[in-house]
């Protein structure tokens, strides 16, 4: 353990605790098992503060003579009570020793922190966004890469964890390899799996957009999941990783089973819903921000969530400004940044060409769909109050007139599916 700062081990079970305990001033970290810990306090320099877990322990009398050999060097014992001890909570208040019954990281390092009197470090200048829907197929894979490519353009950093483990579109959209590191294995680790510096193995460079991944399942392979506290452990890691202006969430349709986007907002990031304006989507969208209204007690999420709305396909008779005012009637926290334009023939050309990534972006780069993309960056920058370093791309009038004309290198682009214009 560290000379510098107050020296508190951790005997917990609890996914993510030394990470979101490291948050905190003036603190050293160490963790290990009971076993570890009782050598260490009989030792010639033993730690300050031990926060142990009944969990942690064989039996009840164990827990015990640890907390006394503790006291007898003047340890400070902090308890948690997750199982055996809990309805013996009353003698640990008579022996005088702090105890909680919480359950999570977040929740467990606040109360250790409030026990030492150390406060939480300014936050690292990190943004997080979901992109969330109630349903799929409204678009939200084309959402998640074309705002990460947006924000690439912009001199952002970019980190992109994909949270859609039931049918990831991430994977075959940016033709990532099979093979690749998956973060679903990282609670093989072992009691450190949800470091920093764990969780930057698992990391997937994508050298031809140059924006990096967290990858969860491919769609062939029928996904592990992640506990709820794994996830948050995750996420909790990845916001101490350096070197990220953005990270992108990419989540499923299922907002309740795997609340990530939830989590997102509790936790000061920001929620974009694509929103076509379709009955049955605007619908699904309205049920989400229900959710977001009602999850946590006392508390109403809309104002962390972003609508991005979708324009519809030819044929549908509802128009976006039909539909605004009514979402901004019923939620009124909730904000806007803009509409995706429809450009399949263009999503398609970029899909189709040859075996390799292209992003759309670079095949059509003054149609209405790029020009739109980048509008929606800028207001999305401007809600959550990033500063990219470059400046929005701009289209001449001239360049906007001829925008939509077939992509460059259109006949490589095209021959795969019969060069249609």
């Amino acid at each position: 353990m560290s000379t510098g700062g107050l020296e508190v081990f951790l005997v917990s079970a609890t996914p993510g605790l030394s990470e979101a305990l490291s948050a905190y001033e003036g603190v050293n970290i160490g963790s290990g098992a009971i076993d570890f810990a009782a050598r260490l306090i009989t030792s010639d320099r033993p730690p300050q503060v031990v926060y142990i877990e009944d969990s942690a322990s064989r039996n009840i009398d164990d827990l015990w003579n640890f907390i006394q050999a503790a006291r007898a060097r003047q340890v400070t014992v902090l308890i948690g009570l997750q199982g055996i001890g809990l309805n013996r909570m009353a003698d640990f208040v008579d022996a005088g020793l702090p105890i909680t019954d919480g359950r999570g990281a977040q929740e467990i390092s606040a109360w250790i922190g409030g026990q030492l009197g150390v406060r939480k470090r300014a936050a690292v200048q990190q943004t997080v966004i979901a992109v969330a829907g109630a349903k799929g197929g409204i678009g939200k894979t084309v959402v998640v890469s074309s705002l990460a490519e947006g924000f690439k353009r912009r001199g952002l950093r970019v980190l992109v964890v994909d949270g859609d483990l039931s049918n990831s579109g991430i994977v075959p959209t940016f033709r990532i390899p099979s093979g690749f590191p998956t973060y679903l294995h990282i609670q093989e680790d072992g009691p450190n799996a949800w470091t920093p510096e764990n969780v930057r193995r698992y990391i997937y460079k994508h050298a031809a957009s140059g924006i990096d991944f967290l990858l969860g399942s491919e769609q062939t392979v029928g996904p592990a999941d992640l506990q709820r506290q794994q996830w948050m452990a995750l996420m909790q890691a990845v916001r101490a990783i350096e070197g990220y202006d953005v990270v992108l969430v990419d989540t499923g349709p299922e907002i309740k089973k795997r609340p990530y986007a939830l989590l997102a907002a509790r936790d000061g990031g920001y929620v974009v819903l694509p929103s076509p304006p379709g009955r049955k989507e605007r619908e699904g969208t309205g049920k989400a921000l229900v959710v977001f209204e009602q999850a946590v007690a006392g508390r109403d999420m809309t104002d962390h969530c972003l609508l991005l709305f979708m324009e519809p396909e030819k044929g549908v008779t509802v128009t976006i400004p039909a539909i605004a005012p009514l979402f901004a009637q019923r939620f009124p926290r909730v904000r806007t940044i803009g509409t995706l334009p429809r450009d399949p023939h263009l999503l398609s050309a970029a899909d189709e060409d040859q075996d390799r990534y292209v992003c759309p972006l670079d095949l059509k780069p003054y149609s209405k769909f790029s020009i739109g993309v980048h509008q929606v960056v800028e207001n999305l920058c401007q809600q959550v109050g990033l500063k990219p370093p470059l400046p929005m791309p701009k289209a001449s009038a001239f360049q906007r007139l001829f925008g939509n004309k077939k992509p460059k290198n259109a006949a490589q682009s095209t021959a795969a599916y019969g060069g249609a214009s």
